[in-house]
């Protein structure tokens, strides 16, 4: 297909949030990205008159078709987008990636372990997910399932500070659990950390039927403390879901015709 033709597919496509995969004439994926509005994002690259660098003037040079796939949100783009970067490693991500490298999500392995935004892959024992090609995006992302699962986000070492000194004020607000209180079980912990990386890695999608399902659970035992923290985290989820959706399931795949 022609620039002009790539146009005027991209101008087909809807305002929504989604991931774009552009191929080139062999059909190989030469580049994946995401956008808050495909239509904009993509037509961008194809319409005559707009500046590009050196690099990205090489790639839509190449560019010969494209694919794309809606989604329900921002997030679920963003996390679509780092998967198949991973599985496709196409040749342009590479080329263009910032020159600090890719940013990565960072989980110890401990007993009581901690999730946290990192710029660089080191060699310490803790799981690394990613990459990641948005700095900005990957924080946003560690962030949000930090908050959905009120993770702790300050310094205090665990098991070892527990119980000593008052909760923090992100406590106080409803933005943390409080492990340091000595109220939250290392089980309870480890499962909103699990749940935390289950909305990195997978999205939002089915997340707050099982908070719901464990907090209704953990009534039924007389577990006050822990259906709360799940009550918590399913209100929080909920205030970040977009009001708008795509579609009926998670994501929707366009293709551009030959």
């Amino acid at each position: 297909m022609t620039k002009a033709e790539l146009y005027q597919k991209a101008c087909m496509l809807p305002l929504l949030p989604g991931v774009y995969i552009i191929r080139d004439k062999s059909d190989t994926i030469i580049y994946i990205g995401k956008a808050k509005r495909l239509r904009i994002r993509v037509s961008q690259y194809f319409r005559e008159g707009v500046p590009h660098d050196n690099k990205v003037s090489q790639m839509i040079a190449h560019a010969y078709a494209f694919d794309v796939i809606v989604c329900q949100s921002e997030f679920e783009a963003l996390v679509l987008e780092a998967s198949q970067i991973k599985a496709h490693t196409p040749k342009y991500n590479i080329l263009l990636k910032d020159d600090k490298g890719y940013s990565y999500i960072r989980v110890t392995r401990e007993d009581w372990p901690r999730l946290s935004f990192t710029l660089q892959k080191e060699e310490d024992g803790a799981e690394y997910i990613g990459p990641y090609t948005s700095s900005f995006a990957a924080r946003q992302m560690a962030e949000t399932a930090m908050d959905a699962f009120l993770l702790p986000r300050c310094s205090k070492r665990f098991p070892q500070e527990i119980g000593k000194g008052r909760p923090c004020l992100n406590a106080h607000i409803g933005k943390c659990m409080a492990v340091c209180s000595g109220k939250i079980s290392c089980e309870a912990y480890n499962d909103a950390v699990q749940g935390a990386l289950r909305m990195i890695r997978y999205g939002k999608k089915d997340i707050v039927k099982q908070l719901r399902d464990k907090m209704e659970a953990a009534s039924e035992r007389l577990d006050f403390e822990t259906a709360a923290s799940r009550t918590a985290s399913c209100c929080s989820m909920r205030s970040k879901r977009r009001t708008r959706m795509c579609s009926t399931s998670c994501c929707k795949f366009w293709r551009t015709a030959a």
